[in-house]
């Protein structure tokens, strides 16, 4: 190659990076990969949006044909339908989902229940706890987990929206554990369907902190043998003196933050759980 063509092969590559920068298309990249992150295909994207947002295939196949015909209207409508964390369209936030903060607050999360849940509603809810290993929660348990939810429609016609429940969450630190208590059980007082998976450290590293798209983690998931809520019942997990202070510790903080219908259903469904058949049977003398 001659001299000339090297120039015009960086000039090329320069216009090419330049492009791959602009913040247009940047945005419109991020429009593409949410739909995708939410099993969205770019085929299926004009099913799911209201009639007057639809586009042709073409201007969908790519973020070059996209950032031409991108509205603003198109990013409102995918802020409201994934309830999208504000400004990650934009390029201003590095979380895509929003942050449903009850650290110390549990009547916030419950709040938001109350606001957000339809009633008669079944199976609306499903919490994620993330885990690095396949251990039970006790006083040796180290590094981070992840606490997610996500909520369906009752008809399970559209996708999910998923919420980060907090960051930076460890085990080492007992406060994040006693929150770790009360949104679990604020949860399944709502109903909330509990999930546990296994994930390795360095990436629920980065879902903790609310790095990437919640759905890209959970589908790198393992498979967990508990539940989310496995700590959270006696009859389960038992009464150590580590886990008995804990809960009661959790079920202080629901207290005082007037949540004590919580308690309540708490209470109830532990007393009728221990003494369901299977467990009477076992505390039965056998017949001489």
């Amino acid at each position: 190659m001659n001299p000339k063509d090297w120039i015009d092969l960086l000039q090329r590559l320069f216009a090419w990076l330049s492009e791959r920068r602009n913040p247009v298309r940047q945005q419109a990249a991020r429009v593409l990969a949410t739909f995708e992150a939410h099993g969205v295909a770019r085929t299926e994207i004009n099913a799911l949006l209201p009639e007057a947002l639809q586009l042709s295939a073409y201007q969908w196949s790519n973020a070059d044909q996209l950032k031409l015909v991108l509205r603003q209207t198109h990013l409102d409508w995918l802020n409201q339908h994934f309830a999208l964390e504000e400004g990650w369209l934009n390029g201003q936030s590095d979380s895509a989902h929003q942050h449903l903060f009850s650290y110390k607050a549990p009547e916030r999360l419950h709040q938001w229940f109350q606001e957000h849940r339809t009633p008669e509603a079944c199976l609306e809810f499903k919490l994620h706890l993330l885990t690095p290993n396949i251990h039970e929660i006790g006083p040796d348990s180290a590094g981070y987990y992840a606490l997610i939810l996500e909520q369906r429609d009752e008809d399970y016609s559209t996708y999910g929206r998923f919420y980060h429940l907090i960051e930076g969450g460890h085990f080492e630190h007992r406060p994040c554990l006693i929150h770790l208590q009360q949104v679990l059980a604020i949860a399944y007082y709502h109903g909330a369907i509990m999930r546990r998976s296994q994930l390795e450290a360095a990436s629920l590293y980065q879902l903790s902190h609310h790095k990437g798209f919640i759905p890209n983690w959970l589908d790198r998931c393992r498979p967990h043998p508990l539940e989310a809520d496995h700590e959270l019942w006696p009859h389960f997990s038992g009464h150590s003196p580590w886990l008995d202070e804990l809960r009661t510790d959790a079920e202080q903080g629901l207290r005082r933050a007037g949540l004590a219908e919580v308690i309540e259903k708490l209470h109830q469904d532990t007393q009728r759980f221990s003494l369901q058949p299977s467990s009477l049977l076992l505390a039965t003398p056998l017949p001489r």
